[in-house]
């Protein structure tokens, strides 16, 4: 078994006293490596990265207190975000755990297998 991980950054507000925060979300896949191409099996990266980038470009200078209240979430913490991304990604790749960071001290992790 191996992990791989991709991070990727973006800027937006969140929180009932809205306020802005440079963000910073982990996506981290967990599957068996394919011994012909040395990869993990069934991921392509290249896919991976787009879309990851895809969901940052989405959330990037929004409001995420109304975007995620719209989606039905209860908060825009750093738990939902994560939720977002999993549900995002998780029909595609073999998602292990989602970590958002709002500051270098402050990060939550969901596991999909929670989700």
């Amino acid at each position: 078994m191996a992990e791989i991980g991709i991070i990727e950054k973006f800027k937006a507000a969140h929180g009932s006293n809205l306020h802005e925060h440079n963000f910073k979300a982990e996506v981290v896949l967990e599957g068996k490596i394919d011994l012909e191409t040395g990869f993990v099996a069934g991921v392509d990266h290249y896919q991976l990265i787009s879309d990851v980038k895809k969901i940052t470009e989405e959330l990037a200078d929004k409001n995420l207190k109304e975007m995620l209240s719209a989606l039905g979430f209860k908060t825009s913490g750093n738990e939902s975000i994560a939720i977002l991304f999993i549900n995002k990604l998780k029909e595609k790749y073999p998602i292990k755990f989602v970590r958002v960071w709002e500051t270098e001290e402050r990060y939550a992790t969901v596991f999909a297998n929670e989700i």
